[in-house]
């Protein structure tokens, strides 16, 4: 190899308790061969090899001697395959594991160099290391192993291992599993470390909707949480789900596990076009991470976040006006940085990083009207009690916009509410929305045959018999319009 290989993974206690356990256990290799469970030349690799790595039963002058090549791995490849002893496969899978993390910086050189120059032998590795009936200390071996390959070099079979990795259920289900907090960071850290390779960046976003909604809770989680602390779940919970106890060796761990799921997040908007489009499905959970630089206490998070947000606004972004506009009207961003900028952070980066961001928010805001206000928080659905639903003076300045295009912005009302009246989820989303039709027909008579021809006018008489009495008076406000307008 012209460059040294890349380590990864060597910050989680948990990883190395697994590894631990594997090396306590002592294999009889001479006896399986005897018993022609395994071969004899697999045998004797794999015995020398945990007597000079695991065990220690050699020199300093041994480590520096070995060679890791051919008559080293294709032995232990061979073992893989047919080997249908347990504690043997564990331990030849781990061995690998100790050739790739190994202090002896040639010996993991030489065993990523191997595989550089022997793709086939890779596909082979993978092909041997995610056997449906391995547990999940084993697969978490096996992704290790073969993400510390991947991340070394990309070529076309590579990302093609990278997405059957994605399939695997077992790897897959160990990620989604945030309560078990110790094997899930294993499982973000290893997709952060594949993110780090730009041609694997749009194959991890087409698994995303196995991926990201665990990220997102991840970072989501710590917002409400007291002096943000993270979630566990062998603490006690109020009824919203937040923490009231936690354990201090687990704040540590949901810190780091916070700081790369937002680390993985970062390295997928270095894609321009995978920041358009998360920013518009995660919409939401975008603006949450406004939230959480205001609460969280460690500046590599705040760091890292405002790094995500500067992305997304960066103009070789499609659609990123729109995002910046929605960071300021819907996330209530020059607020939250201005409250930022009193802060004394020791990283200049992130001081430099919330002036930016900031300079970006001002610019855009100052071209900002009421109208967009509006129809931002309409094609988001994020729809609140904000000043233009409640401000006379906004709709008379405005009011003609709504008839515009043939009555597009109208229409989006109309349809938003049979949308959420069917939903029957958020009955302020309703009120609201009611508010704002009878507004326009006060405005707009005209606007009222629009109304009947989208079946408008139904909906909002059965919304006089809603439950919720604001719903009810929404509604009748509306009707009132209606009948006013046909007796003038």
């Amino acid at each position: 190899m012209t460059t040294e290989a890349k380590r990864i993974l060597l910050d989680s206690t948990h990883f190395t308790e697994i590894r631990n356990a594997i090396r306590s256990r002592s294999v009889a290799w001479d006896a399986l061969a005897r018993a022609s469970e395994i071969s004899e030349i697999d045998a004797a690799v794999a015995k020398k090899l945990e007597n000079l790595i695991v065990k220690n039963n050699g020199t300093e002058h041994d480590l520096e001697t070995l060679k890791i090549n051919e008559n080293v791995i294709l032995p232990l490849l061979h073992l893989l395959a047919t080997s249908s002893n347990t504690d043997s496969i564990k331990s030849v899978l781990n061995l690998i594991s100790e050739l790739l993390s190994c202090d002896v910086t040639h010996i993991a050189n030489d065993t990523v160099e191997f595989f550089e120059k022997n793709p086939d032998q890779l596909k082979n590795l993978f092909d041997v290391s995610f056997i449906e009936s391995y547990d999940q200390q084993t697969i978490l071996i096996s992704s290790f192993n073969i993400v510390s390959l991947l991340v070394q070099f990309s070529s076309k079979a590579n990302e093609r291992m990278v997405k059957q990795l994605l399939d695997n259920q077992i790897f897959i289900s160990i990620l989604q599993n945030v309560n078990e907090m110790e094997t899930c960071y294993v499982t973000i850290r290893e997709l952060q470390e594949l993110c780090t390779i730009p041609e694997y960046r749009q194959l991890i976003w087409k698994q995303e909707d196995k991926i990201l909604p665990t990220i997102f809770q991840i970072i989501r989680r710590s917002i409400n949480n007291k002096n943000n602390l993270p979630y566990d779940h062998n603490s006690n919970h109020d009824g919203n789900d937040n923490v009231v106890i936690v354990n201090t060796n687990t704040n540590n761990l949901g810190i780091q596990l916070q700081y790369y799921s937002l680390m993985l997040i970062w390295l997928l908007t270095f894609d321009n076009q995978i920041a358009s489009e998360i920013t518009i499905k995660y919409l939401n959970e975008f603006l949450n991470l406004l939230k959480l630089i205001k609460v969280t206490i460690k500046e590599k998070v705040t760091r890292v976040s405002i790094s995500i947000l500067l992305q997304c606004c960066s103009k070789p972004v499609k659609g990123h006006k729109i995002f910046i506009k929605n960071l300021i009207l819907l996330g209530n961003g020059i607020p939250t940085l201005d409250s930022l900028t009193g802060r004394k952070y020791s990283d200049e980066e992130l001081r430099e990083g919330i002036v930016n961001l900031k300079a970006i928010l001002d610019e855009e805001y100052n071209e900002l009207t009421s109208i967009d206000e509006y129809t931002a928080e309409l094609n988001s659905k994020l729809i609140c009690w904000s000043p233009p639903h409640i401000d006379n003076g906004f709709w008379s300045d405005n009011i003609d916009e709504f008839k515009k295009d043939d009555w597009k912005l109208f229409k989006q009302l109309i349809s938003l509410l049979i949308e959420f009246k069917e939903k029957n989820t958020d009955k302020v989303i309703i009120q609201i929305l009611l508010n704002d039709i009878t507004h326009v027909i006060d405005y707009l008579p005209e606007s009222i045959d629009v109304l009947n021809k989208m079946n408008g006018k139904v909906v909002i008489m059965e919304l006089l018999n809603n439950s919720d009495s604001r719903v009810k008076y929404e509604a009748l406000k509306a009707t009132q319009s209606l009948i006013g307008y046909k007796f003038k």
